[in-house]
């Protein structure tokens, strides 16, 4: 018996269905229409997408999983991949990924996302009678199920994610290029200054062909850095550094991945990972070289992307999660995403099963 199974639900309606898989097997079965939706689908990012995902359940073979295609007729209109992991003993639903990523949702075009709400609300008030609740994070407020309006009969609480603070481009003096702090502008030009004495600085773009030793590089100046300070870093776990091989070479076929590497003379002194959809940069992941940290290279080598953006026609730089100082001082602005939960009412409550109460809970 396979682990595709479809969901009867009172609600379909004009042709629209969902189907649920629970294998990994079928779930590769979905990736050239999950691809083709994630690149047709506005507002998505490239922690949505196939290329990122798939090698994440690939590698890491979290626990039990649900990935919910949804179709009008045979057409794949909507991806919604859930997990269930246990907290304090209980089940929780939760978006796949997430330990991974700096945005979540599901995907769905716009045009069909009220038939895709009554799908999902009638299937996510089912899996709460075996769950204890259901916590999605990081939603943007544009995302499917941010803006997913409340199902009958359940719970939930909306509150602040942690902001991604982002550079926008496209609202930029043109003559003063990148809207600095004084105080980096003057770090990034004696640093360079004194790099320059001591070799030529270079940056590199990958290719598919250079790929994999940009990879290296990044893991290898990471690992330095971090051992430095006793830590090993996130790539020290094998499964790690395997699943974002996989993961960036994946996304490098979407033309969804921007790896650059700073070289000094013939030595890599910096890498940043950069994902990319829709003239939007995601910096992803970065590192230097310790022995020159008095050059600010990680300073030097944002520059440079930052560059290349507004070269390229990007209008926003992300340096996504975190509230990390050095990001204003590069003129980022914070970026609201939210948390939502849902939950069944109990009666310990004292509050009636088929009501429905909303929460908000400030703003991020």
């Amino acid at each position: 018996m396979g682990s595709f199974y479809s969901v009867n639900l009172r609600q379909t309606v004009k042709s629209v269905t969902l189907t649920v898989a629970t294998d990994l097997e079928d779930v590769g079965k979905l990736e050239a229409e999950w691809n083709v939706l994630w690149q047709t689908c506005a507002n998505t990012t490239p922690f949505q997408s196939p290329a990122w995902l798939l090698p994440y359940l690939h590698i890491f073979k979290p626990g039990p999983f649900k990935v919910l295609s949804i179709r009008r007729r045979e057409r794949l209109i909507a991806v919604i991949p859930i997990t269930i992991v246990r907290s304090g003993g209980q089940a929780v639903l939760r978006l796949l990924g997430q330990d991974v990523s700096d945005y979540m949702d599901g995907l769905c075009a716009e045009e069909d996302r009220v038939d895709v709400y009554s799908l999902i609300q009638e299937w996510l008030v089912n899996e709460l009678t075996y769950c204890e609740f259901a916590e999605f994070v990081q939603l943007q407020s544009h995302a499917l199920l941010r803006s997913m309006p409340t199902p009958a009969s359940v719970h939930e609480e909306i509150r602040p994610g942690t902001p991604c603070p982002a550079v926008h481009l496209q609202k930029m003096d043109t003559g003063t290029v990148l809207s600095l702090t004084e105080s980096m502008k003057k770090r990034i030009k004696v640093g360079s200054r004194q790099l320059r004495r001591i070799g030529n600085i270079d940056l590199s773009l990958a290719d598919r062909q250079t790929l994999d030793t940009a990879i290296s590089h990044l893991f290898m100046l990471h690992a330095k850095r971090w051992q430095r300070r006793g830590l090993p870093g996130i790539f020290a776990n094998s499964d790690t550094q395997m699943f974002y091989r996989k993961a960036f070479h994946k996304l490098e076929q979407a033309s969804a991945l921007r790896l650059f590497t700073l070289y000094l003379d013939k030595a890599a002194i910096a890498s940043l990972a950069a994902f990319c959809k829709d003239r939007i940069l995601y910096y992803y992941i970065g590192a230097f070289d310790p022995d020159y940290a008095r050059f600010g290279p990680g300073n030097l080598i944002v520059l440079h992307v930052m560059e290349f953006a507004i070269r390229e026609g990007y209008e926003t730089f992300d340096f996504l999660r975190g509230c990390e100082p050095y990001k204003y001082e590069w003129g980022a602005q914070n970026q609201s995403t939210y948390i939502r939960k849902f939950w069944w009412p109990r009666k310990q409550e004292g509050i009636p099963a088929r009501s429905n109460c909303r929460v908000e809970v400030g703003e991020p």
